[in-house]
């Protein structure tokens, strides 16, 4: 059964010592030596100062590592954790997660950073809310190319106390575009996020995570655009390469499908344990999302058949 909000056991774990920090930020590392400076740059200029990094380098190659030792001389809270091998992106994730001690816990890609007074306001928002999950922000995106964009959307969030109305709109975003709403890059109650199923074997874990939250509290949106995430929107011409760097052994086995996330999302529903009438709301969404999935996966399939078409004969005529 799905763990109540707020009845969650406790873990006994290094949080338990008086020295534990208010928010654990996780920072899942791979070959990021142009941009992990930036980021960490971002935190440590932060005014709430009682937070530790929790980095994790997944055996990059590149010059990461030197760049970590160096920062994390002048700050004791840069907590560094090195893979001696690949252990792709979804279980690096998960390890940051468990090696954090804070009441709250956020991820960060290295490639992100945040604007000024971010973890202030996401802090005081959750003490606000003792009956929130998390609390998620307004965020700008910026493209390898230099552009940047931002969605200022006006719509409902999964803010509702109604767990039937939270997961239908966290269904809704899931196929909303890019810039609307990213809620796994929120900050939440870490000893909720242990109970969770966390980043599992699927390559939209962080969809089932995210529903999974969801359906437990209500997650507060702060409008404000307090963080900034970067994006490449590169043509995808090898599906399997990407979730080669989810799991690089298993990458295949991660491969979802509409019906696969149907019924994984059914499952998450199931383990509340709904009322009758809350179940038939909750069938009306995931059938919504099945719809929707399904013609989003057609849609992303057929345009990387044509950019493999494309690269294909760019390849073969610059040969002649």
């Amino acid at each position: 059964m799905m763990p109540a909000f707020g009845n969650c056991i406790q873990c006994d774990d290094p949080s338990e010592r008086k020295d534990a920090p208010v928010l654990s930020i996780g920072l899942p590392v791979r070959n990021g030596q142009d941009s992990i400076e930036r980021c960490i740059h971002s935190i440590l200029s932060q005014d709430f100062a009682d937070y530790e990094i929790i980095v994790s380098d997944n055996a990059s190659s590149d010059a990461t590592r030197d760049i970590l030792k160096r920062l994390a001389q002048d700050d004791s809270r840069l907590k560094l954790h090195f893979n001696d091998a690949d252990i792709g992106i979804l279980e690096n994730m998960n390890r940051v997660l468990l090696l954090a001690r804070g009441q709250f816990f956020r991820w960060i890609s290295h490639d992100d950073w945040m604007e000024p007074g971010c973890i202030t306001a996401c802090i005081g928002a959750l003490r606000a809310r003792s009956d929130a999950v998390g609390v998620t922000t307004g965020f700008t995106i910026h493209t390898s190319e230099g552009s940047k964009r931002r969605e200022n959307y006006q719509g409902e969030f999964p803010t509702s106390r109604d767990a039937a109305c939270r997961f239908e709109r966290m269904l809704w975003f899931f196929h909303a575009g890019d810039g609307k709403y990213d809620p796994v890059y929120g900050t939440y109650r870490r000893d909720i996020l242990l109970h969770t199923r966390r980043h599992g074997p699927c390559e939209r874990s962080d969809w089932l995570l995210c529903a999974e939250l969801a359906l437990l509290a209500p997650i507060i949106h702060l409008a404000a655009p307090l963080a900034n995430r970067t994006r490449s929107y590169k043509p995808i011409l090898d599906p399997k390469a990407i979730r080669r760097r989810l799991n690089p052994i298993h990458g295949e086995r991660l491969r979802s499908t509409p019906l696969g996330l149907y019924r994984d999302l059914s499952s998450l529903v199931a383990e509340t344990d709904p009322p009758a009438p809350q179940l038939r709301r909750f069938r009306s969404a995931l059938r919504r999302f099945l719809i929707k999935e399904v013609i989003r996966t057609g849609r992303s399939s057929l345009s990387t058949a044509k950019h493999q078409i494309v690269h294909k004969a760019q390849s073969a005529f610059s040969a002649f």
